[in-house]
């Protein structure tokens, strides 16, 4: 697997003894060579094959090799990993009368950023391999000494040596640091354990989605799988009891879904003018053509009767070449806001398209009667005048006489909704005021967070709506009411999203017990009685399970990623709660280093997000706290106040905030988190958010010394700034400063924002900005930065080329992985090389 490792050649004179050797090395079974036919004949280049070309002719896929004693190499059933035969610190081949190719490994773990030379003695021709990647060729039959000088990122590192011999003495090999105070860095050891690094998140398998037929007989799974920042999609269709391939769905097959209420799958191809609509029978194994070559079908949704097909088109009302342009609108400067979008309908029984909204509105489609004779469609437009100066209008069409019926008309606060089994009752979900006080649940403060998503059960017969979640304190992310009377919804609970069964009859909502902290996603056939849903957990990658609904017993029932992570090992995470003020629970976690030991002393990071959502126990992500632990530190999660999950009233505290509570919180959790824990050393305490949390940062700099130094990404220091300047500042603020404005709470835009105070700033701070953010604009941390650098302070700036709020570009993944890295390790651990290396001191 590759690593952020610069190699450069070096011929060496002599082959230096000094630096640790390896002295220890596992050899792959032996393979018997043959030069080819014809060998004896010149080529093109006028050259006959020698058997010096075997080392370039011959070999395996080095960079799939996963080294282990004992076992089988995983590009080969026969071949088979085992201790080499040395002579003190030299390979050692037997004599054989025969060309035969080797193939020699060793791993080599480093804890932090070092810069030095693998010095080889070689007997004999050799290829020299770091992380699968090529880096030496050495093609004569005599002896000869190699270096090959290296930075490796702290990890383990594979090298694995090829060549091709008759027997005799192979070669040794040793490595020499050449950076100040490495001297005992590296280890050699033949053993794959390890710890998670950056390749481990970007690259392998990983689950699109899993969708069950209506019976359950089948599933639909679509994954990917990247290698080096390049990806490929396969969806395929198994049959659920035997995990049998039963049909592979092509790449260049769009939307592919199943047909409702059968086992059927559909999906757009395209063809001459256009895309033709196919269905595929999977147990007659009948493909259908039903519709060909139609210009108009990019995009489609089935009617539960399979009667007709809704599809969107849509027109861009933006002129494509203006030099100045009046905006209609604070939306106006997102440049898909002049884009409308309007349902239209293709019906079977006589090939008619037709339109079925207009206006100058967008219309979204939410869901379709079961019977196919109703469709709700809404529409939604910003509105200056009312706060949250947004409305939604929600429509009832009849499919068979084109007229509506308006539910709703400019809805303060959008919802959305699907039908019951029965399509007598609406399933909705918005937020606690979605319909009035009804839904809310907020103790004494004063202002709902609307992010905080409920369930309501409308009847379309009387209006009548029922507040299904209001007494419960997980946030709704996903529902499905079924045909077994139940509804089933996964809410995220705490920092877990846990799946929950709401039965509709007696009204009890409980938790089904399953494996898995994050359910990522589910799928409840129409009418089979067993679900499969995605999960993964803090220590280990999603896995698909499936569900009896009756039983509620669980399977595992695939686990891509199982052979990416076979050894990868995991330190412990552990709950860890601080008692705040007034019986406040702010809920916390912390991740161990996989060889903790309870007698030495750790740096710690501190992480946060410190607005209206937890930072779940997810698996990978952006900010992958696993691999932290296993770059040596320990990391303390928690969750201030204002997050959803913890109940109306703990997310309602998010209103009108701003580090005002949250930044408290963190400040005496982390110092109660330190006394409460010998182990961690309390000169090295680094703190780390992103967005809100990059604010959160900012203002603990500036309101606290504990820290040794900080890290914000994409931080709002101005929040006037970001209110005016973000795409959806002003909005997010509805739920953050709901009925606050710079003009009348300066006590919040300028008192709260870390600008203001950034003569206060304690630690050394590193800011990491896109140039393209247009969430949180780039001048909110060029602005800090330009403050705290007239100050004197110490301060870091570093911008990510053409990336908007997050970092999803390959390389740049890797390389603002290794910017943070770097930077605690120059300030937790003492390492400033890493740092140094990676963004040197110019004289400009």
């Amino acid at each position: 697997m590759k690593k952020n490792i610069v190699l450069f050649f070096l011929i060496a004179c002599f082959f230096s003894v000094s630096g640790q050797k390896a002295g220890e090395w596992l050899a792959l079974t032996p393979i018997s060579l043959e030069a080819p036919a014809l060998s004896s004949v010149k080529n093109v280049d006028g050259k006959v094959f020698t058997d010096d070309m075997l080392l370039e002719y011959s070999g395996l896929n080095v960079g799939q090799m996963i080294p282990v004693a004992g076992k089988n190499e995983n590009v080969s059933r026969e071949l088979k990993w085992d201790k080499a035969r040395m002579e003190q610190d030299t390979i050692t081949v037997p004599v054989q009368n025969r060309t035969t190719l080797y193939y020699y490994a060793v791993y080599l773990s480093n804890d932090q950023w070092i810069k030095g030379e693998l010095k080889f003695h070689l007997f004999g021709n050799a290829e020299i391999y770091i992380d699968g990647q090529k880096k030496l060729t050495y093609g004569e039959n005599k002896a000869a000494d190699k270096s090959v000088s290296c930075e490796l990122v702290p990890g383990k590192h594979t090298i694995i040596v090829k060549t091709i011999s008759q027997g005799g003495k192979a070669f040794c090999c040793n490595f020499k640091p050449l950076t100040k105070g490495t001297e005992n860095a590296v280890r050699f050891s033949i053993s794959p354990e390890r710890g998670k690094d950056i390749y481990d998140i970007l690259n392998g398998k990983k689950i699109e989605s899993a969708k069950l037929s209506p019976t359950g007989k089948y599933a639909l799974i679509r994954m990917r799988e990247t290698a080096d920042g390049k990806n490929s999609y396969t969806t395929t269709i198994y049959r659920v009891a035997d995990k049998q391939v039963v049909y592979a769905v092509g790449n260049n097959m769009m939307s592919p879904q199943w047909v409702p209420g059968q086992d059927r799958i559909s999906y757009l191809f395209k063809e001459g003018n256009g895309y033709s609509f196919y269905t595929y029978d999977i147990e007659k194994q009948q493909l259908n053509c039903l519709i060909r070559e139609d210009s108009k079908l990019e995009n489609y949704t089935w009617s539960p009767d399979l009667s007709y097909l809704i599809y969107y088109t849509s027109k861009n009302y933006g002129e494509k070449d203006w030099e100045l342009r009046k905006l209609q609108g604070i939306e106006d400067r997102q440049p898909y806001y002049r884009y409308r979008s309007y349902l239209c309908k293709y019906d079977f029984s006589t090939g008619l398209h037709s339109r079925l909204t207009w206006g100058n509105l967008s219309t979204s489609l939410m869901d379709i009667s079961h019977d196919g004779k109703q469709l709700i469609f809404s529409t939604s437009t910003p509105d200056y005048n009312e706060f949250p100066y947004s409305k939604q209008s929600i429509y009832l069409l009849n499919m068979t006489t084109q007229k509506i019926d308006t539910l709703w008309k400019d809805r303060l606060f959008s919802i959305f909704c699907s039908f019951s089994p029965d399509d007598k009752q609406l399933l909705i979900s918005g937020g606690p005021s979605a319909f009035g006080k009804s839904g809310e649940n907020i103790g004494n403060n004063p202002i709902v967070n609307q992010y905080d998503t409920q369930l309501y059960i409308y009847t379309l017969a009387d209006g009548t709506v029922i507040p299904v979640t209001r007494d419960f304190n997980p946030s709704v992310s996903q529902s499905y009411w079924h045909t077994d009377g139940n509804i089933y919804l996964t809410a995220v609970d705490g920092d877990y999203v846990h799946l929950f069964r709401y039965n509709v009859k007696n009204k009890h909502i409980a938790q089904i017990e399953c494996p898995g902290d994050i359910i990522l996603s589910t799928s409840v056939p129409e009418k089979g009685n067993r679900m499969m849903y995605i999960a993964s957990n803090v220590t280990y990658p999603p896995i698909i399970y499936t569900m009896n609904l009756n039983g509620l017993e669980t399977a595992q029932w695939a686990n891509p990623a199982k052979q990416q992570y076979e050894y990868i090992v995991f330190g412990e995470v552990k709950d860890w709660d601080y008692n705040y003020k007034k019986g406040t629970v702010i809920d916390g976690r912390y991740y161990l280093p996989a060889d903790f030991d309870p007698n030495k002393k750790y740096p710690l990071i501190v992480y946060y997000y410190g607005g209206t959502t937890p930072v779940e126990r997810s698996f990978g992500g952006r900010y992958p706290f696993n691999l932290y632990a296993a770059n040596g530190y320990v990391v303390y999660v928690l969750q201030p106040s204002g997050t959803i999950g913890y109940g109306q009233e703990f997310s309602a505290r998010h209103q009108n905030n701003w580090g005002k509570i949250t930044g408290d919180e963190i400040i005496n959790a982390t110092k109660a988190f330190i006394k409460a824990h010998s182990f961690i050393d309390a000169t090295k305490v680094g703190c780390m958010g992103a967005s809100y949390g990059g604010f959160t940062t900012m203002y603990l700099t500036t309101h606290s010394d504990i820290f040794t130094c900080a890290i914000s990404h994409a931080g709002i220091s101005s929040l006037d700034g970001y209110w005016g300047d973000g795409y959806w500042g002003y909005t997010y603020s509805t739920n953050a400063t709901a009925h606050a404005f710079p003009w009348n709470r300066k006590d919040i835009y300028v008192d709260q924002s870390p600008l203001f105070s950034a003569d206060k700033a304690h630690n050394p701070i590193l800011l990491i900005h896109g140039t393209k953010d247009v969430n949180v604009p780039t001048a909110q941390s060029m602005q800090f930065y330009t403050a705290l650098k007239l100050l004197g302070k110490d301060v870091e700036l570093v911008f990510v080329k053409d990336a908007d709020h997050h970092v999803v570009d390959y390389k740049q993944r890797i390389l603002w992985n290794n910017t943070i890295m770097a930077y605690f390790a120059k300030y937790l651990k003492g390492q400033p090389a890493w740092w140094e290396n990676l963004y040197p001191e110019k004289n400009l």
